[in-house]
């Protein structure tokens, strides 16, 4: 009978709960992948673009430099960054395991023993008086309890999935973002190395320059002295020899600060030597675009899918919120034994148990449940307008690469041909040297001008370079929604 009760009572409170008012509220919605036609047209359009696949996992091999795959390599391993990124993975994935706890029932073991010595003159000695028809009140009682609990709670209304599931989907999102973290480290190992690996070369062009320019001060010096020259020419040549020296001065110091940035970002010391050789890494294959970029686009980029998480995380915790509107039901039990000397404490006559069935029911909290819900969906708004923004710039920065390397490879073809020509007059220049039709300062001036084109040459080099480096990136840098571990 009491069951029966028991049972009507929790059906009553179900439906009372049911018809609570849960508060209707707008949701904001994702937006759907943006059109890249007409820039994938304009690409395809040019001979250094190809119609092909996606970057792959290890991408940096298409750069085919040892020294700079070693480099990434050892920072995979070595880098607190990447490690950190881990670690904020495996905090979310224990996160989420204890919130699936919540979903299956709960067993505890106790164990207790209670000794204690009563006072001859405190209450229970006192007030039970030794007689002779009353036995004497121990001074000595020892109580011991052997227990069972069991707790389990009746998720009806989805509340602790909902908390599960956005755990997961926060779990998720962290993994994805540690993608992110990889892909900016290895991108940015890549960028500084091309930069490190271009000031080498500038500097081999800055020491010859200074060389032609001390043969020049050298030779108008002599001039000056036969009064070939005015003294003011030799001042000129001076100034400008003093001018490559500051410059060489200037591309020492950010060579050094590369090579600190760059054993840093590998995870040693700033002062590890790590026997940088010079560059090998060529990029003169054609730059593959999938024709796929508009629709796959969002999967391939780690950023993009590690907000993707977070709002479905953030419409779970909503789930849950709408739940706490609603009755919850726990069931509980316990068993004991329990007994004051352990040669009873195993018979039957020490047993005890009881089974308690709650029911919360919120009827009147001031408006916090209300308010709560109100809290998590304006949080699932923020995160999908910010999915939404991811979005666009995503869009924005591949449209922007692909710009940028049409330029960049356009500029750098002009340039070859540019230093292709001053070689040739720098030859014509020799010739007529060697019939004595022109004087030595005329080949060293023509030298001059070949090595100042040399050194354009490889700062656009450098720019082509990080231009196909940044496309890379943009376009997720090998990384695919499936990677992450369901």
């Amino acid at each position: 009978m009491v069951r029966y009760y028991l049972k009507t009572l929790c059906l009553f409170l179900l439906f009372l709960g049911s018809c609570a008012k849960v508060p209707d509220s707008d949701l904001a919605h994702r937006s759907e992948p943006i059109p890249l036609t007409s820039s994938l047209e304009t690409a395809h359009a040019r001979e250094f673009f190809e119609e092909g696949g996606w970057p792959t996992e290890n991408w940096w091999d298409m750069f085919e430099d040892p020294q700079l795959s070693g480099l990434i390599e050892q920072a995979l391993i070595d880098s607190p960054t990447l490690q950190r990124a881990l670690a904020k993975v495996a905090v979310a994935e224990q996160e989420a395991r204890k919130e699936k706890a919540a979903l299956f029932p709960k067993l505890d073991f106790g164990y207790e023993e209670q000794w204690q010595y009563f006072s001859k003159n405190g209450f229970i000695r006192s007030f039970y008086p030794t007689t002779s028809t009353s036995p004497q009140i121990p001074a000595k009682d020892n109580q011991i309890d052997l227990s069972l609990y069991f707790n389990y709670e009746l998720d009806f209304f989805g509340r602790n999935r909902n908390l599960f599931r956005a755990a997961l989907g926060q779990a998720k999102a962290e993994y994805a973002e540690a993608k992110q973290a990889t892909l900016m480290l290895t991108t940015l190992i890549a960028q500084t190395y091309i930069e490190l690996q271009t000031k080498l070369q500038l500097m081999q062009v800055l020491k010859d320059r200074l060389d032609d320019r001390h043969r020049l001060f050298e030779l108008t010096n002599a001039r000056q002295e036969e009064g070939l020259d005015a003294a003011i020419a030799v001042l000129e040549r001076e100034e400008s020899l003093y001018q490559i020296q500051q410059s060489i001065l200037m591309l020492e110091k950010e060579i050094s600060l590369d090579k600190h940035s760059l054993s840093v970002l590998v995870g040693v010391g700033p002062d590890t030597d790590l026997c940088i050789e010079p560059m090998a890494a060529i990029f003169q294959r054609a730059v593959s675009l999938p024709s796929n970029l508009s629709s796959d686009l969002l999967a391939r980029r780690p950023d993009l899918m590690a907000q993707i998480w977070k709002v479905e995380a953030a419409a779970k915790q909503i789930g849950a919120a709408k739940a706490d509107f609603y009755p919850r039901v726990n069931l509980m039990a316990f068993a004991q034994l329990e007994s004051i000397a352990f040669n009873k404490l195993l018979n039957i006559g020490s047993r005890q148990g009881g089974l308690v069935p709650a029911v919360h029911l919120p009827i009147f909290t001031g408006g916090k449940l209300r308010a709560n819900l109100r809290e998590k969906v304006a949080s699932f708004n923020e995160a999908t307008y910010r999915y939404n923004e991811l979005l666009l710039n995503a869009a924005k920065e591949v449209a922007d690469q692909i710009a940028i390397l049409t330029t960049t490879f356009d500029t750098l073809t002009y340039q070859i041909d540019t230093v292709s020509i001053a070689e040739d007059k720098l030859e014509l220049e020799l010739s007529r040297f060697d019939e004595g039709v022109n004087d030595f300062l005329s080949v060293l001036q023509r030298d001059e001008t070949v090595l100042m084109q040399r050194y354009q040459l490889f700062g656009l080099e450098r720019d082509y370079l990080l231009a196909c480096l940044k496309m890379i990136k943009a376009l997720g840098g090998g990384y695919h929604a499936e990677d992450i571990p369901k």
